[in-house]
């Protein structure tokens, strides 16, 4: 199995890694830092490298239960090559930005309307997230939600990700406030989960990439809303660098 280290590390950008498959226009790794599709975020992108010849990774996704670092060029290494591993920076942070900000909407519009997060797509220059049972996101409540969540970003709260076993993490998580139901759709195989705490404002299970302060997003604009189902409403919403 790839070793997954942004799970300890968002902040890392460059790694080593062995090269343990190779097929048509994928290549699989002993370790990487690349983040693979899922979560309703992007994969990561960026190069890998061995001596002169270097690779273009395009996306990353899991496929029957394999890491795969997907590219549109000929693979130049073979099964046991190390390769060096480098982030496309600019794109894995502001998909970290986007992400905890999310988080924050998300709990700012359960606390607050009695919301749901039903779905989500993170990615850079403008992310989304749905939300139920919401009939109508007119311009009074978009605008006390992007108010109220800007305050809470300009607390500058720390972020942190800690490992748990699974019956403390759904303790603990319950404790919060958090939409369990979520963890009991896992398989009982999974034994821990990845919790991100966002100061005292939001805990949450997550396996996705996060700013270690909320200072770091800056603040969110609130965009366009629309219907995409019998009570739901899908929000847009951009960031404004801090």
């Amino acid at each position: 199995m790839t070793d997954l280290l942004y799970m300890s590390d968002n902040y890392i950008r460059e790694f080593d890694a062995l090269v343990q498959k190779v097929a048509e226009d994928y290549l699989v790794l002993d370790q990487t830092a690349f983040y693979y599709l899922g979560g309703g975020q992007s994969s990561d992108r960026g190069i890998l490298s061995f001596k002169d010849a270097t690779l273009r990774i395009d996306e990353v996704r899991k496929v029957e239960g394999e890491i795969c670092h997907f590219a549109k060029d000929p693979i130049p290494f073979g099964v046991g090559t190390e390769v060096h591993g480098v982030l496309d920076w600019d794109f894995r942070y502001e998909c970290m930005r986007f992400h905890t900000a999310q988080h924050l909407l998300s709990r700012y519009l359960q606390l607050h309307y009695n919301l749901n997060t039903v779905g989500n797509m993170i990615k850079p220059g403008s992310s989304r997230a749905d939300f139920t049972p919401l009939e109508k996101f007119d311009d009074a409540m978009k605008n006390d939600v992007e108010v109220g969540v800007n305050d809470i970003l300009a607390k500058e709260l720390d972020v942190e990700t800690l490992m748990m076993p699974r019956d403390k993490a759904i303790s603990f998580l319950n404790k919060r406030g958090y939409q369990t139901r979520y963890l009991e759709m896992v398989p009982e195989s999974v034994t821990e989960f990845r919790v991100l705490i966002i100061g005292d404002y939001d805990a949450a299970s997550c396996a996705g990439t996060h700013v270690a302060n909320t200072r770091e997003i800056g603040k969110i604009q609130i965009g366009k809303s629309k219907n995409v189902g019998a009570g739901k409403q899908r929000i847009y919403f951009s960031l404004k660098a801090p």
